[in-house]
């Protein structure tokens, strides 16, 4: 008998829970995200918008057989934004397959969902994963397209080492041989760590760069305020122009696993005022990008979207990648009205 209720655990258990089974499921599949505690932490156990309502676990006479977690959101829908989740970390111990606990848990939270009034479930799956082909079965849910990556790499060795498709390593290990750019001295004039006193500023920003999205994750002042700080996961830098802040670029350090370990810096939020000229985005991002390498990422990797122009990117020596995954969205209210032709906005997680 499978018992669907508010997840047990914290962290910590939620995170060797979820890599051994991710680990058993994926892989032979190719790299692996590690859930460390403390990003865990961050989205969801001391996020205090996360209410633990939307924190499942599965149990069978008492022990843990799958879990699924989702943070509350306010989705950016159409020319809206209405409540939403965004779910992920769906894990059922190969142990009980066959009890469909992965259903049992899907519909336990789209219960929860339809009781607060959350107009839909956003999810990123991997292409031709276990997850993609479960969340077809799941009725009601609408795939989009794959979604694509921006990627810098700061240490091609170490990217060689840990890729685990041939083609890729050869890649890497001969971009590793190539003659490197001496290190230049960058001007860090204006550009600092973010401080609580700046937030109406970046909302402002955050508001100004989501203006073309249609769907995708949202963010109110005390969601923002979060994602920007707590503790030492993200890391946020501010460019100040005339005593205003223009800019931010937000990221956090997280690992993948193959052949070797790599870290990664993961940009969640780059926008900027449109007063900034040109060389000045570039000046900042270059800026953010030394700080990201010093902080020992082997590369940096954003999801490519209309909150970030192309241009800006390949001028700062980012190259488009393929991300292998797809945005889907589940458990849909029947009122919600579909953008067309949705552009779409949101992490990695």
């Amino acid at each position: 008998m499978v018992e669907v209720r508010t997840y047990e655990g914290g962290a910590e258990d939620a995170s060797r829970f979820i890599n051994r089974v991710w680990g058993e499921y994926y892989a032979s599949q190719g790299p692996l995200t590690d859930f460390q505690p403390r990003m865990l932490d961050w989205v969801l156990f001391g996020n205090p918008l996360a209410t633990p309502e939307y924190r499942l676990g599965a149990y069978v006479h008492g022990k843990l057989a799958g879990v699924f977690f989702a943070e509350p959101i306010r989705l950016r829908l159409g020319g809206q934004d209405v409540d939403g989740t965004y779910g992920s970390w769906l894990s059922v111990d190969p142990a009980f397959r066959g009890h469909r606990v992965g259903h049992k848990l899907v519909e336990e939270l789209g219960a929860r969902q339809r009781e607060r009034g959350a107009a839909m479930t956003l999810a990123c799956v991997g292409l031709g994963s276990v997850g993609e082909r479960f969340w077809k079965r799941v009725r009601g849910t609408r795939a989009f397209g794959s979604l694509g990556l921006w990627l810098h790499v700061f240490d091609p060795a170490a990217v060689a080492r840990w890729a685990a498709s041939f083609p890729e390593r050869a890649f890497f290990s001969l971009a590793s041989r190539l003659p490197r750019r001496r290190p230049v001295d960058l001007d860090t004039h204006g550009i600092r760590p973010y401080r609580p006193e700046d937030l109406p500023a970046c909302m402002a920003l955050v508001e100004q760069s989501m203006e073309h999205v249609s769907l995708g994750y949202g963010y109110t002042a005390e969601r923002l305020a979060h994602q920007l700080q707590y503790r030492d996961v993200p890391r946020t830098l501010v460019l100040e122009r005339h005593g205003a802040v223009r800019g931010l670029i937000n990221s956090y350090l997280f690992q993948m696993n193959a052949r070797d370990t790599l870290t990664i810096a993961l940009v969640d939020l780059l926008a900027l005022d449109a007063s900034v000229p040109r060389e000045e985005r570039k000046r900042f991002l270059r800026v953010a990008m030394r700080d990201m390498a010093t902080r020992g990422a082997h590369c940096a990797a954003m999801v490519r979207s209309p909150c970030v122009p192309a241009g800006l990117m390949l001028g700062s020596g980012w190259v488009p990648w393929s991300g292998g995954m797809r945005i889907v969205c589940a458990l849909a209210s029947p009122e919600v009205a579909w953008p067309a032709s949705p552009r779409v906005f949101t992490h990695l997680r």
